[in-house]
């Protein structure tokens, strides 16, 4: 049994969750099923977890759990770590996509649930606010980000700054989220180069089921060869 689609760090924060919402011990066994990987890996990742301080109690046979107040010294944050923290994903909350939105509050939530009750209450009374924008279309936005994950070719028809309308067969790479509009980065087969497309501009859009012949990482690299940007961007 495995659940190759998850990475290590994946597969130890799902175990930990489990954990968490578990009253009674759990085995072995059953967290083996529920994650849809071998016992053997379950034994492996508790321990992987106890030794980086979680408290988790048990023994084969009998299950495991996790005792509360449990939270991992990595997420010690300073005061100005959390201040990013909560403004990033307020901003998120505010100006993505549902979907997106949605991920924002559940980052949120588990970062509170293993906050120290005094940092909590930092966050519930931080001040740091942002606006929403106005012209932003959720849908489109979900669909753009969909393809970009799996690499699809996409199809519209696009209107420019003089209103002349044509249409596109792009590679969408990246997008850009800026206070007045959010920006689609792709290669652009009817141009032959990579384009910047607003979102709010792109009209009839179709995700095709074709995978476009160059990965995403690559068009990335060479996109911020051509713009001057960082190797190191973005973090």
């Amino acid at each position: 049994m495995s659940n190759s689609g998850m990475t290590r760090s994946e597969r130890l924060l799902a175990l930990l969750d489990l954990l968490r919402q578990s009253r009674r011990p759990i085995t072995a066994e059953a967290i083996s099923e529920r994650l849809q990987i071998s016992v053997r890996t379950v034994y492996r990742d508790i321990r992987s977890l106890q030794s980086q301080g979680a408290h988790i109690e048990g023994e084969a046979g009998i299950g495991y759990q996790m005792q509360p107040g449990f939270w991992l010294p990595p997420l010690m944050f300073s005061e100005q770590e959390i201040e990013a923290l909560v403004l990033g994903m307020r901003w998120l909350k505010r100006n993505t996509d549902p979907e997106l939105a949605n991920s924002a509050s559940s980052c949120m939530a588990k970062v509170l649930d293993a906050l120290p009750a005094e940092v909590v209450d930092q966050v519930h009374h931080n001040t740091l606010l942002v606006g929403s924008r106005q012209n932003t279309d959720p849908q489109a936005s979900h669909e753009l980000r969909q393809a970009i994950r799996t690499e699809s070719v996409i199809e519209f028809d696009y209107q420019d700054a003089q209103g002349a309308l044509t249409t596109r067969r792009v590679w969408p790479f990246a997008m850009g989220y800026f206070s007045e509009a959010t920006v689609l980065v792709a290669w652009c087969e009817t141009r032959n180069a990579n384009r910047h497309f607003r979102v709010d501009r792109m009209q009839n859009l179709i995700i095709t089921a074709e995978r476009y012949p160059t990965s995403k990482r690559l068009l990335a690299k060479q996109w911020r060869v051509e713009e001057g940007i960082p190797e190191s961007w973005p973090i």
